[in-house]
C-alpha cells in the first residue's frame, strides 16, 4: 500500500530531551567507529537476525510496526543503527513502536541533494539545528498508511562525502484498526513526551568519531 506523506515543521523533539533525562546511559559505536551514540539504558537495540529477510528487525515486539520505525519509508537508505523504546510499558495503548534510527543514504552523493531532497514535493518549513556540533537540516513528517499513523522527526547531515539521516519515529494505531471491544487507549501527553524524551536523548547522544 502506498503511504501518504505530509511534511510540517519539526519543532519540540530536541526540547523533549531536557524534560525526560535518564542519567544512566549506554554507549554504542558503529562498525569502524564512524559514529557513536550515548542512549538511555531502557532503549532496546534492534538488529537484523535473519539474513534472508532484511526488513525484519528483532526483537519484533519492540522493533516492528505496520509503519516501520527502523526503516523509515521516506528514504531508501542503509540503516546503520536502530534503538527502540520498550513499547510494552504502554501495552493496551495506541502505541505500536517508537525508535531512533541512523541511516546512510548512498543515493545522495552531493551535499545539496542530501539536505534539500526530502522525497516529496510537499516538503516545507525546514529548519537548521545542531547536535554536539553537528549541523543538521530538520523536518517533521506525518505518514498515514491504512489504519496506522506515524510521526517522523527527520535530521539530515552531510559528513565526509556521505549523507546521514537521523530519525525519531513514533508509530501508532487508529481506533478502526481494532474491533470495538479492543479499542486501544490513547497515549496521554505526558506519555508521549516520555517516549519522545528518551528518543531525543539518543539523538542528542549522537556524534561522529571519524
Amino acid at each position: 500500500m502506498t503511504a501518504a506523506f505530509v511534511f510540517v515543521a519539526a519543532a519540540g523533539i530536541l526540547s523533549a530531551a531536557g524534560q525526560s533525562t535518564d542519567a544512566k546511559l549506554r554507549t554504542w559505536s558503529s562498525p569502524g567507529a564512524v559514529f557513536q551514540i550515548e542512549y538511555p539504558q531502557n532503549l532496546v537495540r534492534c538488529e537484523h537476525l535473519d539474513a534472508e529477510n532484511p526488513d525484519v528487525w528483532s526483537p519484533e515486539a519492540v522493533c516492528a510496526a505496520a509503519i516501520p520505525v527502523c526503516d523509515s519509508s521516506g528514504h531508501a537508505g542503509n540503516v546503520l543503527a536502530c534503538l527502540a523504546y520498550p513499547a510494552s510499558e504502554f501495552r493496551g495503548t495506541e502505541l505500536q513502536a517508537a525508535a531512533f534510527a541512523v541511516s546512510r543514504i548512498d543515493s545522495f552523493r552531493m551535499e545539496n541533494d542530501c539536505l534539500q531532497r526530502w522525497g516529496s514535493p510537499n516538503a516545507s518549513d525546514l529548519h537548521a539545528e545542531q547536535v554536539r556540533g553537528v549541523k543538521l537540516q530538520a523536518a517533521r513528517i506525518e505518514e498515514s498508511q491504512g489504519n496506522y499513523v506515524a510521526q517522523h522527526f527527520v535530521y539530515r547531515t552531510f559528513h565526509k562525502d556521505a549523507c546521514y539521516e537521523l530519525d525519531v519515529n513514533i508509530s501508532t494505531a487508529q481506533d478502526n484498526a481494532f474491533a470495538a471491544e479492543d479499542k486501544p487507549r490513547r497515549l496521554t501527553s505526558a506519555e508521549r513526551e516520555k517516549i519522545k524524551g528518551a528518543l531525543a536523548q539518543a539523538l542528542q547522544g549522537f556524534r561522529f568519531q571519524k
